[in-house]
């Protein structure tokens, strides 16, 4: 899966950072086309880390730029650029059942 340039991780959010929080402290770097506060599926509770995409791939690098390691609410904040999604088939996957593990540690090499 290919990598969004316009997409940015954001971590170590303050529980009190809502969607208007991080808004705040990212628009200044430009146009905003998506804000995900992530929250457990279960509990719907933050989970302490957001998504922010911009309109424009240059708007994300300057976000991170100058955004990482800056303190918002009470916390230092992690920003970098976000990594695309895994295979849902491979999230799910023990890691016993890849072939290559198999080969290597499978039960033929005994």
């Amino acid at each position: 899966m290919q990598r969004n340039p316009r997409m940015i991780f954001v971590g170590n959010l303050p529980s009190e950072a809502d969607y208007k929080v991080v808004e705040s402290a990212f628009i200044p770097f430009g146009d905003i086309r998506s804000i995900n506060i992530v929250t457990d599926l279960i509990t719907q509770e933050k989970r302490g880390f957001a998504f922010v995409e911009y309109d424009e791939e240059s708007d994300a690098e300057h976000a991170i730029f100058n955004m990482h390691n800056s303190e918002l609410g009470n916390k230092i904040i992690r920003v970098e650029a976000a990594r695309p999604i895994r295979d849902k088939e491979l999230l799910n996957k023990p890691i016993w059942a890849d072939e290559d593990y198999f080969q290597k540690y499978g039960a033929s090499n005994e």
